[in-house]
This record gives structure tokens, sequence and C-alpha cells, in this order.
């Protein structure tokens, strides 16, 4: 999980009592539901700032999106290490 200001980034927990006519936000970046449209466009906004960093690399100053790539290339990486070094 990307990192937040050098802390593992929690994501909103989904609440359960939406109605079927309730106006809902989907945040795709990271997967998160919102009823407050400011709330999500804050986590928006939040998630194309450039002060998340890579858990696994330490690299920083990327996006979230860019952060979890990051991690995801690093994980391949990793499996693809020889156990033998």
């Amino acid at each position: 999980m990307p990192l937040l200001r050098k802390q593992p980034f929690q994501r909103l927990h989904v609440s359960s009592d939406f109605k079927d006519d309730d106006e809902v936000f989907h945040c795709e970046v990271t997967n998160e539901i919102f009823k407050d449209y400011n709330e999500f466009c804050e986590r928006i906004i939040l998630c194309n700032s450039l002060i998340w960093s890579c858990s696994i690399t330490g690299r920083t100053n990327m996006t979230y999106e860019e952060a979890l790539q990051c991690e995801e290339n690093a994980k391949k990486s990793l499996k693809e290490f020889p156990m033998e070094v």
C-alpha cells in the first residue's frame, strides 16, 4: 500500500447504509465510494498530489497511482530475483 507522508494509506471504510436512490461517487484509483461530492473531490486531489511514496523502494514525490505502480513493479522484480544470490 502506498505511503502517505511516510504512513501506510488507510482507505475509508465503506458504509453499508446506502439506499438504491443515493447518489454516490466512486474514486476508481482507490476503489472508495463517497456520498459527499466534496469529500470525493478532496480524495481525487489527494491522490493526484505528489506526496506519495513507494513502501518497497522508498521512492518519493509520486501520485497515488505512480506509487501503486512502483510497488507492483518492485514486487514483480523481487519475484524474478534469483534466490542463489
